[in-house]
């Protein structure tokens, strides 16, 4: 167990945390994907308009902005994509 050697714990607490740090520097991670089946053309505003359903955005003014919008949860909902596969070489 490396929890029992002080040197040990540190350093897999160092590996864990280098891990970390480079999941969420990936670029994928930045984008948000959303999806409005219901309206596929939907407008939100200057900037926001969906296109067949579909809105990808890595702009997190725009992100919040459609996370605040009445139809979010009701019509809009965000797709996740699987970093699973991004961090296959882990």
């Amino acid at each position: 167990m490396p929890y029992r050697d002080p040197e040990r714990r540190r350093a897999c607490s160092r590996e864990s945390k280098r891990r970390a740090r480079a999941r969420l520097a990936h670029p994928l991670l930045k984008f948000k994907v959303y999806i409005c089946p219901r309206i596929p053309f939907l407008r939100l505003g200057a900037g926001i308009q969906f296109d067949n359903g579909f809105f990808v955005s890595d702009d997190p003014g725009i992100q919040a902005r459609i996370e605040r919008d009445p139809h979010f949860a009701r019509h809009i909902f965000p797709l996740l994509i699987d970093t699973a596969c991004i961090n296959a070489d882990e």
